[in-house]
């Protein structure tokens, strides 16, 4: 009689979970911004989340969760239930190298990557009318002559842009008064208001504000100069081997069911394809890096080596 109750609990849960699969998604799914609005990370998800809403077939909606340059979100999203309705923003480097710097509350490495949608190279920037730094050499001649005086901005310790100041100081020898914001849009905000000299920032961030003649971007941390910027050199053709930026991507927390993973991936594939947000993407001047599923695990996986030997040789 108990083996025939046990055989009995097992088919209601193997029908429960049969349904369950069937009927994903049936109710709003979530995508959790680590990052505050204004940012190139917030421009970019809440770009795709209506053609993830129409492939999908229910309601997709954006919650921002910023705080600790996106451990907070990251946090939030490992701890969230595992069944697909709510995934969220997994940047890199930050994902990956807040680890190496100190205990954490999340597991990279057991979160389950659905898309990677840009990836974003870092410039630095100055206001337009700052006759101080006409170009990239100037700015750092500057710094040389007063050590720790320029306010660099940067979207938070362990970031991207974090990172490639650190690169900056170390191969240009000089020493900038770090600030570290919640995300681009402060970062940006602060410059735009003078509060600081200068900001490294991501370049989809700052291509509009140059268009309008707010900001200037004195070179490019890429292997080739960006598409929207196509007049600014890259740090390389000046003499610094500096390659950073952000790869900007969504997963869903670890222990979801592959069925849903393959769900999810497949909407995302179809956003991603659709005429009408590429049109919006083009018109955004976001610069596209589409990797689904197991490309995006790759793409994340190779950016993880890199940093750990970027962190031995300078650790933040």
């Amino acid at each position: 009689m108990k083996k025939i109750f046990t055989l009995l609990v097992l088919l209601v849960l193997v029908w429960t979970i049969g349904v369950a699969a069937a009927d994903f998604p049936s109710k709003t799914v979530t995508i959790v911004n680590p990052w505050s609005a204004g940012g190139g990370s917030d421009v970019m998800v809440r770009m795709i989340a209506p053609f993830l809403e129409k492939y999908l077939e229910t309601p997709v909606v954006v919650v921002n969760k910023p705080g600790s340059g996106g451990e907070v979100g990251f946090a939030y999203l490992q701890n969230c239930k595992a069944d697909g309705y709510t995934i969220g923003l997994t940047n890199t480097p930050n994902f990956l190298t807040f680890p190496l710097m100190r205990p954490v509350k999340y597991a990279w490495s057991e979160f389950r990557p659905l898309i990677n949608i840009v990836t974003d190279p870092g410039v630095i920037v100055v206001l337009a009318a700052d006759d101080r730094f006409p170009d990239l050499e100037t700015f750092l001649t500057y710094a040389k002559d007063q050590p720790e005086t320029v306010t660099l901005g940067n979207s938070g310790v362990g970031g991207d842009d974090y990172i490639a100041a650190l690169l900056l100081q170390d191969q240009a020898g000089v020493t900038f008064r770090n600030i570290a914001f919640g995300g681009g849009g402060p970062n940006r905000t602060s410059l735009l208001g003078g509060h600081i000299d200068a900001a490294a920032i991501n370049a989809s961030e700052a291509v509009q504000f140059v268009e309008s003649n707010q900001l200037r971007v004195l070179a490019v941390m890429a292997e080739k100069r960006y598409q929207d910027l196509p007049d600014i050199p890259t740090f390389q053709e000046l003499g610094y081997h500096i390659i950073s930026g952000s790869s900007r991507g969504i997963s869903a927390p670890p222990g979801t069911p592959d069925h849903v993973v393959a769900i999810l991936c497949n909407a995302f594939a179809k956003a991603a394809a659709d005429p009408k947000y590429l049109e919006q993407t083009k018109i955004a001047q976001l610069p596209l890096d589409i990797r689904i599923g197991e490309e995006y695990q790759e793409l994340r996986d190779k950016i993880a080596g890199d940093l750990v030997e970027l962190y031995k040789k300078f650790p933040w």
